[in-house]
């Protein structure tokens, strides 16, 4: 179609009254056709030739339809024509008529022309907001007209109500439109903008952007529209709906929903007004998600309103209808869109709602919860965020039911929800530990791999259009979160099982009375469940690698372990004490929950109990390969036990009566049977360091028997090749024998040669040596003592003297006292000659500087030489040749005179040199002899020994 050439005379013939109205219509879609010309310089006078041509055609030459005709047509075109036209500073001369335009076809003309009007009357408004405030009233006053006759319109849709069986809420708007009732729509039929959820939905989001541009119209408005939109919401709709009605009902909802929205928009703003309808609005939100279709965006849109009530003191309209939102359809829908987009949403607000009416809730509402909540937590398909949220309520659930089990029958069924709570807990544990080495695998390959089932997933995101799978770091701090979660709960968890059955402090006393006497503890399936927090719980301690949230984790699992009663530790760690060994060789840092259960006051008994017996039963063979990680494992675990005992010595003592004299049995055993019995020697070290720090009678008499086998092993070894490895080691357990000294006295004088090597070994076997030492000649009398020290007097007092130093020398002081206790002891032995070291010729005596010019000079040894000299010349039945003879005296002669220097033998002091060369020269073969001559420079050098 060719452009419109002249405006004026094209716009003129369109309002023509006699013109035909399929004419009029072929006109005005050139015009629509046309409508580039509005982006160009001609744009004003496009606007003066036709702006009042379309005025005409809408408010006078033609009028409102509601069939779907020519005429129709022509308004729909025009309509479209006008809200096509760029909002530019051209325009702002016809917008008051083009507003007022707009507002006559909204509120006269049918729902398609209408919901055009709303955006041209929207976009105007928000485009030319300074000059437009006094024409904002009439389309409040027409929103106010459509929710007065909200209710009429549901029932003209569904129930074919008349208008007068209809009785609208009063308000002072006025209205051109007749309600008249009109059939429902059918093919052809257009309906009333008057009668439109369409344009109803449409409306709110119009009201919220005035409200928030014009604060003084909310006062003036709100008093009538707010009762009006609360009705509208609350009108519940038809039960079953024809599937031919479907479009309307959903509308309807939709309508409904928009309209929720800006009632939670309006409630901390206008909360005066609201309160009042606290109670309608809830149920209607709730009510709107049990009768809304599964439509993915209106449900969204109804959870956010959710949220924002909760936000709010009006939360309190949702408490009474908790048992409504429980169900899963009617908070989700039924939807798979739905299904797959708003459970993360609607979980959290379920959550949020629980929280607050915890304390409130029955059993039989707590039983609901839990089911759905753990349900979640181990539903894959939700994000590790929410299954934290599941987990976090749960938690939150704990108090309330401990405290609703006031007799028999509720503790029972209190317990009963709590272990649900305890199972679902420790299978996320379990799930977790299959699941957190591919997670480490997938960091140490160092970028972001999706999981298998992320990858099964992938088809079904493309086509649902859902989110990707996260980042692996994300993936990793959400895990840590949950575990840390959960870590946290089950000690709450376990205390309230525990207690489950005693006597609540608030109950009367006439309750408690009537209530039979409780236990304290968990049964066998308790302690069964329970048990998988250290058979998985502890698998999931390695995705925390930074030392200060490892520390933090273990102290956690400590504290779970440590508020057990006695009994229960002792059957969790009879079921998983061999997996938890095994874990702990991979993860060393795991024996600090040992090491901290051996120090809580409540259990340390019971605990160290359970683990010696595990060590001695059935971990002793392991110490037979020294340099194995199950080796090093059984050694930390029994110095903890050890390091443990003065806590308690009583009861370690118990505890212990019965091992050490096995263990000992087993290392003396192995250390003369097995290659290497390292392992087994540092084992008698620890626990000869833990029995001496403490006084147990009981123990260390039935260890008497034991001294001389074991003190005659040690002393074999250390004799021995093998003891040089070990021989700090083997030292230190001689002087260290776990035994009073009064049955020590027969043995001492073998201990005094360790006690010599101590003193003259390494600073700790000083120390040692030291104080046993200074301990026996405290305790002992001088008369018994120095005939057992007879032998090695004088060593340990040379050693001692050794140690003579000023400071800072450790152990100068201490060697002087017991000097000084010694006496005169310490002198007598200087009687007797003292075993000197000396060397044996360490070094060459005489040797010869031989120079052969021009190169460097060298030294030459001549004792050996020597020796071979006097060896010849003494010896004649050697079959020497006198003549050899002769010249090794003449050798001996030349090097006796340089060692001499005695005046007269040497005049020359050169002499001695030269005769030495003129020797070397005769006492070689003349066959020998080089050719050319050899310039040989001989002098001597003394070393003197």
């Amino acid at each position: 179609m060719s452009p419109i050439q002249n405006f004026e005379q094209h716009s003129r013939r369109l309002v023509d009254p006699d013109l035909p109205i399929q004419t009029r219509l072929e006109m005005v879609v050139e015009v629509r056709d046309s409508l580039e010309i509005a982006h160009t310089a001609e744009y004003l006078n496009f606007l003066k030739c036709y702006f009042p041509a379309f005025s005409v055609i809408l408010l006078q030459i033609t009028k409102p339809q509601l069939v779907d005709n020519p005429e129709h047509k022509l308004r729909n075109i025009v309509v479209e024509i006008l809200n096509r036209l760029p909002h530019s500073e051209v325009l702002r001369p016809f917008v008051q008529d083009l507003l007022k335009v707009a507002m006559q076809v909204l509120t006269t003309d049918n729902e398609e022309n209408g919901l055009i009007c709303i955006r041209i009357i929207f976009d105007l408004l928000r485009n030319f907001r300074p000059t437009l405030e006094n024409e904002v009233q009439p389309f409040l006053d027409f929103v106010c007209k459509i929710y007065q006759v909200f209710r009429f319109t549901v029932s003209h849709f569904f129930d074919n109500v008349k208008m007068e069986e209809v009785k609208p809420v009063e308000t002072s708007v006025s209205s051109d439109q007749s309600l008249t009732p009109v059939a429902p729509v059918g093919n052809g039929q257009l309906n009333p903008s008057t009668r439109s959820f369409k344009i109803i939905t449409e409306s709110p989001l119009v009201v919220m952007f005035l409200f928030q541009l014009y604060s003084r119209l909310v006062q003036t408005n709100i008093p009538h529209l707010l009762p009006l939109m609360v009705a509208a919401i609350s009108v519940p709709g038809p039960e079953n709906v024809p599937s031919h009605l479907k479009p309307q009902f959903i509308e309807l909802k939709g309508a409904q929903v928009k309209t929720v929205s800006f009632l939670t928009y309006l409630l901390k703003s206008c909360a005066e007004y609201i309160r009042p309808h606290e109670e309608s609005i809830c149920k209607s939100i709730v009510n709107l998600l049990v009768t809304c279709s599964d439509s993915a965006s209106i449900r969204k849109e109804l959870l956010v309103s959710l949220k924002h009530v909760l936000g709010t003191d009006f939360k309190r309209g949702l408490f009474p209808l908790i048992d409504t939102l429980l169900d899963e359809r009617v908070l989700v829908g039924t939807g798979r869109a739905c299904f797959e987009s708003l459970r993360p949403l609607a979980y959290s607000l379920l959550a949020e709602i629980v929280h607050h009416v915890r304390g409130d809730l029955s059993l039989s509402q707590l039983s609901r919860i839990i089911y759905l909540f753990s349900r979640n937590m181990h539903d894959s398909t939700l994000s590790l965020s929410i299954h934290t949220t599941c987990a976090r309520l749960m938690l939150n659930l704990v108090e309330p039911i401990f405290e609703k089990g006031v007799d028999q029958q509720s503790m029972d069924e209190a317990r009963i929800l709590l272990g649900r709570i305890l199972d679902a807990f420790v299978g996320k544990f379990s799930a977790f530990k299959r699941t957190i080495p591919q997670l480490l695998e997938e960091g140490e390959v160092g970028k972001d791999r999706v999981t298998l089932r992320a990858k099964l997933e992938l088809p079904v995101q493309a086509v649902l259009n859902l989110q990707v799978p996260v980042e692996h770091s994300k993936e990793v701090n959400d895990c840590k979160n949950l575990i840390k979660t959960l870590v946290m709960g089950m000690k709450t968890i376990i205390w309230s099982i525990t207690h489950a059955h005693l006597p609540r402090p608030q109950v009367s006393l006439a309750s408690q009375a009537s209530a039979p006497q409780g236990f304290k503890g968990m049964r066998e399936d308790e302690v069964w469940k329970a048990s998988g927090v250290l058979k998985s719980g502890v698998h999931c301690l390695a995705l925390f690698k930074e030392k200060d949230e490892e520390k933090e984790m273990l102290s956690l699992f400590s504290q779970i372990l440590a508020i057990m009663e006695p009994r229960d530790l002792m059957d969790m760690f009879s079921l998983c004490m061999p997996e938890l060994f095994e874990c702990m060789i991979n993860n060393n840092q795991l024996v600090q929950i040992f090491a901290a259960l051996l120090q809580a006051p409540k259990v340390y008994k019971s605990f160290a109990d359970v683990l010696i017996n595990l060590l001695v039963s059935s971990k002793l063979d392991v110490l037979k390969n020294p340099d194995s990680d199950a080796t090093k494992l059984v050694l930390h675990l029994f110095r903890c036990i050890f390091g443990a005992v003065t806590k308690a010595p009583l009861d370690f003592e118990r505890i212990l009566q019965h091992h050490v004299p096995v263990i000992m049995e087993v290392c003396m055993k192995n250390a003369t049977e097995v290659e290497k019995p390292l392992g087994y020697m540092q084992l008698l070290r620890t626990v000869f360091r833990g029995l001496a720090g403490c006084k147990y009678e009981l123990l260390l008499r039935d260890l008497i028997p034991m001294l001389l086998p074991c003190l005659n092993i040690l002393l074999t070894m250390l004799e021995g090749p093998a003891g040089e490895d070990m021989k700090d080691l083997l030292l230190e357990l001689c002087l260290t024998l776990p035994a009073r000294l009064s049955s020590l006295l027969p043995y001492l004088p073998r201990l005094m040669k360790p006690l010599v090597f101590c003193l003259r070994g390494s600073d700790e076997l000083v120390s040692l040596g030291l104080r046993t030492l200074e301990f026996w000649v405290d305790s002992l009398n001088p008369d018994f003592l120095e005939p057992s020290m007879a032998n090695v007097m004088s060593e340990v007092i040379l050693a001692l003297w050794s140690h003579l130093r000023p400071v800072p020398y450790p152990w100068g002081g201490k060697a002087l006292q017991i000097l000084g206790k010694l006496g005169g002891r310490n002198r007598r032995f200087l009687k007797e000659p003292l075993t000197l070291e000396c060397k044996d010729n360490p070094e060459h005596g005489l040797r010869v500087v031989l120079t052969f010019e021009p190169s460097t000079p060298f030294l030459v040894p001549l004792d050996k030489f020597i020796n071979l000299a006097v060896g010849a010349v003494i010896h004649r039945n050697q079959g020497i040749d006198i003549y050899y003879r002769k010249q090794a005296l003449k050798f001996l002669r030349v090097c006796l005179l340089s060692q001499l220097n005695l005046p007269g033998c040497v005049t020359d002091v050169g002499q001695t040199p030269r005769q030495l060369s003129t020797l070397l020269r005769s006492s070689v073969d003349s066959s020998w002899h080089r050719s050319e001559s050899v310039e040989v420079k001989v002098s001597f050098n003394l070393n003197p020994s």
